[in-house]
């Protein structure tokens, strides 16, 4: 079985839309933050870095083309599916954002809740 693939963007891009200068996405960055709090994730998961431009084509490729958000979670046979979206086009479970990938993580790992 393969592990679950973590789709993230890289820690500084350009967008042209925005300005001049490079960019973060702030929920990659949470992401970033967990995965250095629990680094045996990286072990349990396959961390993929895409680039910012869309197409992003390995998320297209597993999702379909609606799903190229980051940070994103493609889940391979789930523990617990109901914490999951499924792709309509590939039936793909996933989950999208650092709030539901942070969820996902506590029930499948068992990482810490984050605190709010």
């Amino acid at each position: 079985m393969p592990n679950h693939q973590l789709f993230l963007l890289p820690a500084g891009f350009d967008d042209p839309a925005f300005g001049p200068g490079t960019y973060h996405c702030t929920d990659c960055a949470r992401i970033e933050g967990l995965l250095s709090y629990f680094p045996e994730l990286r072990t349990q998961l396959t961390v993929v870095y895409v680039d910012f431009p869309r197409p992003r084509a390995q998320l297209i490729e597993l999702l379909g083309e609606p799903h190229q958000n980051c940070p994103t979670l493609v889940v391979h046979d789930p523990t617990d599916a109901h914490l999951l979206q499924v792709s309509s086009i590939t039936g793909q479970h996933y989950c999208t954002g650092a709030d539901d990938i942070t969820t996902y993580l506590h029930a499948a790992f068992g990482v810490s809740v984050a605190h709010r």
